[in-house]
């Protein structure tokens, strides 16, 4: 993954000032699951940062594939918990 870096946060404290930060919350904004205000910061930092808003595409892409793809199965118990511990070590790394 790139080293995500823009001035699209700026100085306005009300934006999202790193891009890692925005990243990282992509998929609550896709997944329907953050607070409105951090929905309205997001989509205003997208409007301004091409890198982030690429990002955001690109997710929003893969959303739809596997949506599409899945067909709303789910994946057995064993897999989604393998799947919780492998996010929860990224996170652990990246944090």
């Amino acid at each position: 993954m790139s080293d995500f870096s823009c001035s699209g946060g700026g100085s306005d404290p009300d934006m999202y000032a790193d891009c890692r930060q925005v990243i990282a919350e992509i998929w609550t904004l896709l997944d329907g699951e953050c607070t409105p205000d951090a929905k309205r910061k997001l989509r205003r930092h997208l409007e301004v940062c091409p890198e982030c808003l690429r990002h955001y595409g690109l997710e929003e892409r893969i959303k739809a594939l596997i949506a599409k793809k899945c067909k709303g199965e789910k994946a057995p118990e064993h897999l989604r918990e393998r799947l919780r511990l492998e996010i929860s070590r990224t996170t652990i790394i990246r944090g």
